[in-house]
């Protein structure tokens, strides 16, 4: 068989693709553990925080949730702040069961706010009612998994920073799918929250001090959108070196599976929140290189292998399948270290198939974005 240029070429090119494309993944770049959280719990490094749980027609949720909020370990005073809709019953039924706490306080939204997020109100409301100068703000389907995790968490607030994001993960029920997305969210905002650029939450627990939201007007210019809650708390308050991370094991709370609904109206939101947040497109940009190098290494490396048996060129066919097989071993690897990192149970083979069909699923929520009613992400019906 005699060695061409055009097959040298294909050969190199394929595998060039091959060993950048596992570099640009979020696997790769994950975010680095916090150590700063290792005192034991007796020590007195412990500081006065509050803790808001959002519930909106969330009664069993808070009921199974709120104890493990309450029963933490923590070596200074903490109040856990409810926020629920008035005139919800069931949801005031589950706190007056737990009245006898001391820990725990509720406030309640009048029904008849309009032309603003609900949930950011309630969020608002939550701030104020706060007795001290840093708040945790979380969801009611959120829960603690350890009686440390506001020990860990709040170990990561100081007076040189004014927002912490944590991290949740999804109960074992979950899909893979759900698990993997929400790891690569995850992994690329808590690094970039470390890399002193944060850009979005990780997940759904903020850390945020009171009289920065207060002062900075809180979510004015954002109440008209629906959701984003979150996001635009990182976005707006959490700006270069004033941001810091609660990733460790004891911090990270888990979440319960979200209902089909709950699922799709996190990713339309999610797409409608992104385009007005500051650093959208440069964001964007960035988020699609990894899917589009790490596809088109695959659509290389197939081209390489059917051109390789076509024109009987074995150098560029064992070139594709040596690519082939080698971005999926790494990208397997890359995904055991996220999944221990984040203490995920998904089998980490699977996860570079996950990763291949993501741009298609991204494809589908765009599309269901672009067709539903925009009226629906605001609050201001016209």
């Amino acid at each position: 068989m005699e060695i061409t240029t055009i097959s040298l070429s294909i050969s190199m090119v394929v595998l060039l693709l091959a060993a950048v494309s596992p570099l640009v993944s979020p696997f790769f770049r994950l975010p680095k553990r916090n150590d700063n959280d290792s005192a034991a719990i007796g020590d007195n490094g412990d500081k006065p925080v509050s803790v808001v749980i959002i519930s909106h027609d969330n009664a069993p949720e808070l009921e199974k949730h709120l104890p493990e909020f309450l029963s933490q370990k923590y070596n200074a005073e903490f109040q856990v702040i409810v926020v629920a809709d008035e005139r919800d019953s069931e949801t005031d039924d589950v706190i007056k069961r737990f009245s006898s706490d001391p820990h725990l306080y509720a406030t309640f939204m009048p029904l008849s706010s309009r032309y603003i997020s609900r949930k950011k109100l309630a969020i608002t409301l939550g701030i104020k009612a706060a007795k001290h100068p840093w708040v945790i703000i979380t969801d009611a389907w959120c829960m603690p998994e350890s009686d440390e995790w506001l020990h860990s968490f709040a170990s990561n607030l100081d007076d040189s920073t004014d927002v912490v994001l944590g991290y949740s993960h999804y109960d074992e029920e979950a899909p893979s799918h759900y698990h993997f997305e929400n790891i690569v969210n995850a992994a690329i905002n808590l690094r970039a929250a470390q890399k002193d650029s944060a850009y979005a939450s990780a997940s759904r627990v903020v850390a945020i001090k009171k009289d920065n939201f207060l002062e900075g007007d809180g979510y004015l210019g954002s109440l008209n959108l629906m959701r984003g809650e979150y996001d635009f708390l990182v976005n707006k308050f959490g700006r270069g070196y004033n941001t810091a991370t609660a990733f460790t094991p004891t911090a990270f709370l888990c979440e319960d599976t979200p209902f089909a609904k709950r699922w799709s109206e996190n990713h339309l939101f999610a797409i409608n929140t992104g385009r007005q947040l500051e650093g959208h497109w440069l964001y964007t940009l960035m988020r699609q290189l990894d899917m589009v190098l790490m596809n088109l290494t695959n659509i290389a490396s197939i081209g390489a292998i059917v051109y390789g048996a076509i024109k009987e060129d074995w150098i560029v066919m064992g070139a594709g399948i040596f690519a082939l097989i080698f971005t999926y071993i790494i990208l397997s690897l890359l995904a055991k270290r996220a999944m221990r990192r984040f203490n995920c149970s998904v089998n980490p083979f699977i996860v570079p198939f996950m990763a291949y069909t993501q741009p298609l699923r991204n494809l589908g929520w765009r599309l269901r974005y672009y067709f539903a009613n925009k009226n629906d992400f605001i609050t201001h019906k016209i």
